[in-house]
């Protein structure tokens, strides 16, 4: 699905503009940033702990707002939009461009963080309206476990997961992309993982309405 993959690109991107340019944590691997909470507990880095904090708090309240719209439309009887997560993350990701752009991409540290809290939400929303709207079988930002299946399945089944494959490799490729940019054109660099989600959006509005006309 299209959608999916220009969301896997784009989270790519987005965690690896959020490390570069937002104060070395990850926007969305909750694993990793969980560790810097207890990097920063004991002593090491307080600054980045208290960094890393605010990425997971803010990434749940991103799930948090995605899981309730989706379940509010569940026990109304309604099928959850499959865009319509996309919506809030859209804002959320816009929302950090145009304040991104307004500072010249050169934001105060208090600035920095509440971004970094921001697309941490955004990326919260990303996942679990994927997990909800396009099923859990097409995660976008956290390979860790579907990494670790097709692992397992290549040495006990001989079976090679393409699927797998092809989304770490997305996601490898949207780091490497943001990454290229921040370096070329750092005022720019946020507006890459805003135009994917963005695009993903489309494509599946536009393919829920080709559905409703047939």
């Amino acid at each position: 699905m299209w959608a999916a993959r220009l969301l896997t690109f784009s989270a790519g991107a987005v965690n690896a503009w959020g490390f570069l340019s937002l104060g070395g944590v990850f926007t969305s691997v909750v694993t990793a940033n969980s560790a810097l909470i207890g990097v920063g507990l004991g002593g090491a880095d307080p600054t980045l702990g208290g960094l890393a904090a605010v990425a997971v708090l803010c990434y749940v309240l991103g799930a948090a707002a995605a899981g309730r719209a989706a379940g509010h439309a569940q026990r109304g009887g309604r099928r959850p939009p499959r865009a319509g997560f996309l919506l809030l993350e859209l804002l959320l990701l816009w929302a950090v461009v145009g304040w991104w752009l307004a500072a010249d991409g050169e934001p105060s540290g208090g600035q920095r963080t509440v971004m970094l809290g921001t697309v941490a939400a955004a990326m919260g929303c990303q996942n679990a309206g994927v997990r909800v709207a396009m099923g859990a079988q097409l995660p976008t930002a956290y390979l860790t476990g579907l990494l670790t299946g097709a692992v397992t399945d290549a040495v006990t089944d001989r079976r090679i997961q393409w699927r797998v494959l092809a989304t770490t490799t997305l996601l490898i490729l949207g780091a490497a992309a943001a990454t290229l940019l921040e370096r070329l054109l750092p005022g720019a660099a946020p507006l890459l993982p805003a135009l994917l989600v963005t695009a993903a959006w489309l494509t599946v509005h536009a393919r829920t309405g080709v559905r409703r006309a047939s």
